[in-house]
């Protein structure tokens, strides 16, 4: 199902808040959070222009026969601006894992911090609240119910992981492509979609690390690894095996797992390349490692590609270019500087896509050479025929996938 759009100057315009208009996301957009919420009672909202029931699902975790239910709506496609809404999620200002909260900013907040505080994208949590990206402290803020983005912990497993949302280790795999879920590792991003009609969960133990800590601290794949890691040398080298194969130098903490994530290929497919490696969990650093993925830089939004870095850019701004987050971006590039002229390797994802108007799963679908099937199990939609302008779609990692040229 496309979105809809309306004719300028038709009287319903005014009256039916549809997804067409796409404001929610957009800088300086004005945004449902509650100026003023009592705690311990239900949360209500004053619907603006460009909002709709299928927004406020996804803001406060609960399905839309709930939110209708609550208000006695006849039409779900129809609310008007001004009208007062009633969502079934009790207001509160303790932090949970499951379930939205308000959070007053201290000094020194930024939304990063939050973020890592709160295991969220910081654009999910700017998007909440209207697009302005600067905290002002004093303010309240809504952190909204997901989805999370958990940093894993050392001694971490995905039945800790799932136990910790309230969730099954099944759950968690829907929205994460892992060569192997028994063997994850410190530093890794696990996608935890929303959980609809949730119980709220506290939120309790030590934030996740920030960028640089998740890169730098990832548990020595042998005792081996205590070598100094070497130098980088981020322009790609040549295989010894195939002049088109990528090549990589071991840093300290990385394995073959890293390396499956980072280039989008399969363990098995790793170990084939590389036949004098015995024992694919002991490596050095040092060694060279062959990446059976061909050299190429040329984008791509199915494979990994290399990409020369132009004036004005840095990690931020090419991540937004190639539907990225920045932190996946830095995390392939261990210890590179994003200066212009650097050559830096845009990994195989994950890809965060925004939707655009007249986009339906289909189409996102081709863009990435899969089928809609494929982005429901990275995404809890309340609706899948019915996405809305600037929507997060989450695309998971394609393995052993062809390229696909990246065409905004």
């Amino acid at each position: 199902m496309k979105i809809r759009s309306i004719p300028v100057g038709s009287p319903r315009l005014i009256a039916i808040v549809a997804l067409v208009v796409g404001s929610l996301f957009q800088p300086g957009a004005v945004q449902a959070v509650p100026a003023a919420q009592v705690e311990g009672q239900l949360i209500t909202v004053t619907v603006k222009v460009g909002e709709s029931l299928l927004v406020y699902t996804r803001l406060y975790g609960v399905t839309g026969s709930a939110i209708l239910a609550m208000n006695q709506i006849k039409d779900p496609n129809i609310i008007f601006p001004g009208q007062v809404l009633t969502i079934p999620v009790i207001a509160t200002f303790t932090p949970s894992l499951t379930t939205p909260f308000f959070y007053v900013a201290q000094a020194g907040d930024t939304f990063a911090s939050i973020g890592r505080q709160f295991a969220m994208d910081p654009d999910v949590i700017i998007g909440a609240n209207g697009g302005k990206a600067t905290v002002t402290p004093g303010a309240t803020y809504l952190i909204p119910a997901g989805p999370h983005e958990h940093v894993v912990q050392a001694g971490e497993t995905l039945k800790i992981i799932a136990a910790r949302y309230g969730v099954t280790v099944a759950f968690l795999l829907t929205g994460n492509s892992l060569p192997n879920p028994d063997f994850i590792y410190p530093g890794q991003t696990i996608f935890v979609p929303i959980i609809y009609g949730a119980k709220p969960i506290p939120l309790t133990g030590t934030p996740p690390p920030t960028i640089g800590e998740a890169t730098a601290t990832p548990a020595p794949t042998s005792a081996a690894t205590v070598t100094p890691a070497p130098a980088v040398t981020a322009t790609p080298a040549i295989s010894p095996t195939n002049p088109n194969f990528i090549t990589t130098t071991v840093r300290r903490g990385e394995s073959f797992l890293i390396y499956a994530f980072r280039y989008g290929v399969r363990g098995a497919s790793l170990r084939a390349a590389n036949p004098h490696i015995k024992d694919p969990n002991v490596i050095y650093p040092g060694q060279t490692i062959v990446i059976p993925v061909e050299k190429s830089f040329t984008p791509s939004r199915t494979t990994p590609f290399f990409y020369v870095v132009g004036a004005g850019e840095n990690s931020v701004t090419i991540a937004a270019k190639f539907e990225m987050r920045a932190s996946i971006l830095t995390q392939a590039n261990p210890d590179v500087t994003f200066t212009e002229g650097a050559t830096i390797l845009v990994p195989a994802g994950p890809h965060r896509y925004t939707v655009r108007p007249g986009d339906t799963l289909k189409i996102i679908a081709a863009k990435y050479g899969t089928t809609v099937e494929f982005l429901l199990t990275g995404n809890s939609l309340p609706n899948p025929d019915f996405i809305y302008p600037d929507q997060t779609i989450f695309v998971p990692i394609r393995y052993n996938a062809m390229p696909l040229p990246f065409a905004p």
